[in-house]
């Protein structure tokens, strides 16, 4: 379809036409009519087409910018988002016998002994003090556990630091909610967390993707995007990088450090995977202690079940976050903090850090030798791989995650973490610890291979 003819199907009175506009177009990006990366009529020649104000359809564009669906590049027009007809759920499993390579879990078949320790802790707790409410940054205990839990990381921080959050994801959201308003910008990798991704989007708070480079976010970017986007915050995962597996070199952060003091940007740090990394690396907030949210979450090493997040924040964020929590009742169960803290203080939460970090280390290999000849970027105790897909996949990585499903196999396409304008890598992520034992992973191996072999088919993207 010739894109400067693309026009909307709207039926006037029932709503407003901009409203009217901003839905067409959400919905014919959902039909295929309109395709990733394809480019818009100018919004004049489509005010002129529908006999309404520029300001109308200016409007509905930016409606649909805020929602994630299109972007605009100065000088060129404006283009449907490269993820726009790709889902951001990362739990899209809806068969048993799907092996799941996609979502990235907690080694499930670890957490036996976990959750025996758990268990004995439940005899002696304090229930009567555990079920009222407390206060909203969490009790002062756990929050001195967190405070020392956090030092494993490099973050330095006394109990009066931490805010306790029912997981990173709330943390994320709490910042959003408290930290920024609607049309505020963010600056992030150029693929980045789809939860991130779909957080900003109920907020409308606009992402503006930064170029990676081999050791970390493009210094350069980020400074032209300061200069020119009127950048507010910063949202990073250096020590493991969701998907690429990335690790930010030193001399990154404490660039990236810099230019975060000069424009006292909010930092908002995920540290999701540290335990994963390299256990001598310092976090970017250390350095911008200031400026810096450090968001660490336990429900990737303890499980989702122990859904907490040790999140240091400085205290000019921390009046304003304790507000969030109070307004939004998204309180962390102290019971829940209660069975977290004392698995850290018994020592279980270290060895269960040794016992993953060893088993991802014998999948990693596995998953190495049996694609070997495939370039894969990895961490040697990750819980994810990063495959670049080969020429005969060219641009179909979404094709290329169906075909994969429909063989029995659930991984995740680029398409998922890639943010607006930015190019589409030819690569997927694979989970390493979505198969419950590592007899199920080198059986998705297998038939992750024989997928990889095939030659695209244009009907495999109708899959």
């Amino acid at each position: 379809m010739n894109n400067r003819q693309w026009i909307p199907k709207i039926e006037k009175g029932k709503k407003s036409i901009c409203t009217a506009i901003a839905e067409a177009l959400e919905e014919d990006i959902a039909k295929g009519i309109l395709n990733p990366n394809e480019k818009l009529p100018p919004q004049r020649e489509l005010a002129d087409s529908l006999g309404v104000n520029l300001s109308t359809v200016t409007r509905a564009f930016r409606l649909c910018e805020l929602k994630g669906l299109i972007y605009g590049v100065v000088g060129r027009g404006t283009f449907v988002s490269s993820d726009a007809r790709v889902s951001l759920s990362l739990m899209e499993k809806d068969s048993n016998e799907l092996i799941d390579m996609g979502q990235v879990l907690p080694l499930y078949s670890f957490d036996k002994d976990t959750a025996k320790t758990a268990r004995t802790f439940l005899q002696d707790m304090d229930m009567e003090r555990l079920i009222r409410y407390s206060e909203p940054q969490g009790h002062l205990n756990h929050r001195a556990v967190g405070a020392e839990w956090l030092r494993r990381f490099n973050i330095n921080s006394q109990a009066e630091g931490i805010l306790i959050t029912p997981g990173s994801q709330s943390a994320i959201a709490n910042c959003l909610l408290t930290l920024f308003k609607y049309g505020d910008r963010i600056a992030v990798d150029s693929l980045t967390y789809p939860g991130f991704k779909s957080l900003v989007a109920l907020y409308g708070i606009r992402l503006v993707p930064i170029d990676m480079t081999g050791s970390g976010m493009s210094v350069q970017g980020l400074l032209n995007a300061c200069k020119n986007e009127g950048i507010k915050g910063i949202y990073l995962m250096p020590e493991v990088q969701n998907p690429t597996t990335g690790f930010m070199s030193k001399s990154c952060r404490e660039q990236i450090s810099e230019i975060i003091r000069k424009y006292n940007l909010i930092l908002m740090e995920d540290d999701a995977y540290a335990y994963t990394g390299n256990p001598k690396s310092v976090p970017i907030s250390a350095h911008v202690p200031e400026h810096g949210i450090y968001m660490g979450g336990t429900s990737k090493l303890l499980g989702p079940g122990f859904r907490i997040s040790f999140v240091k924040i400085p205290k000019t964020y921390m009046e304003p976050m304790k507000r969030g929590i109070l307004n939004t009742t998204w309180m962390a169960s102290p019971i829940t903090a209660e069975i977290v803290t004392r698995l850290i203080t018994s020592g279980r939460a270290d060895a269960v850090i040794r016992e993953k970090r060893d088993e991802a280390k014998k999948r990693n290999k596995l998953a190495l030798e049996m694609l070997s000849g495939y370039k894969i970027a990895y961490r040697a105790c990750g819980f994810f791989q990063w495959l670049f897909l080969t020429d005969n996949w060219q641009g179909q990585g979404r094709a290329f995650e169906l075909l994969a499903r429909e063989a029995g196999v659930q991984v995740f396409c680029a398409e998922k973490f890639v943010v607006g304008s930015s190019p589409v890598p030819q690569a997927i992520r694979i989970s390493l610890t979505g198969p419950y034992t590592i007899d199920m992973l080198e059986k998705g191996l297998c038939i992750l291979k024989n997928v990889l072999q095939k030659e695209y088919q244009p009907e495999f993207s109708m899959l």
